[in-house]
């Protein structure tokens, strides 16, 4: 009799977790994304294939910067942010948002986000203290910002002397062509491209990467849907990681990612090919104590508890 009641509370416990687990999941996963940032699983968005391996329509949304992101997080109007710039994330669990680091994007260099400044302002790296007095356009709050940071202690500016804007980068760049602005700080391929036609880079690729400046974007969660549909979230990055590893050999079609990103194919290819996609072991590594990524997030200040590397494709 004891081996009955016991087998009909097992099975009762069971079933109400079954249920329980059943009424956590999704019924559709919304992600946040970006135009003009190319990545190889905007195939996998355009072809369903995320919608398949999760078995609920996936909707997609693109923000103009990362801020943006983390309020529509917030507001529980997004899930997952793809590619979400690592400061704007710092800032928001710097602020207690409940949100999770769960993997890492990418890293690039400064062909995706660079500071450009007008070829009117006769400003170089060489004469980077005359920013001082001038207005420069800033997303502020992105890597965008990062970079102007480290930019400035590079050419030696002090941007305590400057008059900062706060402008997404398609603003940036029509400010700086207008000539509203002596430099814009902006990402995205399409922008840079239209600050570059009446501009050049402070610094070049190169001498961003001699200076130490690197980017890097990720992937956040809320800590709800975390809790609520692990299996979702663990399914989203493995696709992503099948996408990248796919992008590696060969195999993406770039057409239909360029066509996503709203690029023209050769500029979508310029900037796809300045970004480093990691797979999954060297993703943990950086995010682990030691790695790249733990050491932004710890020159950063970023709380303890903000990354969870369990999600990994490993």
């Amino acid at each position: 009799m004891k081996k009955i009641i016991s087998f009909i509370l097992g099975t009762v416990v069971a079933l109400n977790l079954s249920i329980s687990v059943a009424n956590a999941a999704a019924k559709e996963v919304r992600v946040a994304f970006f135009l003009e940032w190319p990545t190889p699983n905007q195939e996998d968005k355009v072809k369903k294939m995320f919608d398949k391996a999760l078995g609920v329509p996936v909707k997609w949304t693109n923000f103009s910067n990362g801020g943006a992101m983390t309020d529509a997080m917030l507001a529980g109007d997004i899930d997952i942010s793809y590619s979400q710039g690592l400061v704007p994330f710092i800032n928001a669990v710097k602020s207690k948002a409940p949100l999770k680091l769960v993997d890492v994007a990418m890293e690039y260099g400064m062909g995706g986000t660079t500071c450009v400044t007008s070829k009117a302002s006769g400003i170089t790296s060489a004469n980077g203290s005359e920013l001082e007095g001038k207005k420069v356009a800033v997303p502020l709050g992105t890597m965008a910002e990062y970079v102007f940071d480290e930019s400035m202690k590079v050419v030696g500016a002090d941007k305590s002397k400057m008059t900062v804007i706060q402008m997404d980068p398609e603003e940036g760049a029509a400010a700086l062509v207008s000539g509203d602005v002596s430099m814009a700080c902006l990402f995205g391929g399409n922008s840079i491209k239209a600050a570059l036609t009446v501009g050049t880079r402070l610094l070049t690729v190169q001498a961003a990467r001699d200076a130490g400046i690197k980017g890097i974007d990720i992937t956040s969660v809320t800590d709800k849907f975390m809790k609520e549909n692990p299996g979702m979230l663990r399914t989203f990055i493995e696709v992503t990681h099948e996408a990248n590893a796919r992008y590696a050999a060969g195999k993406s079609d770039m057409n239909v990612i360029a066509k996503d990103a709203e690029m023209k194919l050769g500029d979508m290819k310029e900037t796809l090919g300045g970004f480093v996609f990691l797979n999954a072991a060297d993703t943990k590594k950086s995010m682990e104590s030691g790695g790249t990524l733990d050491g932004f997030l710890k020159g950063m200040g970023t709380p303890n508890g903000a990354v969870d590397t369990s999600f990994l494709p490993l």
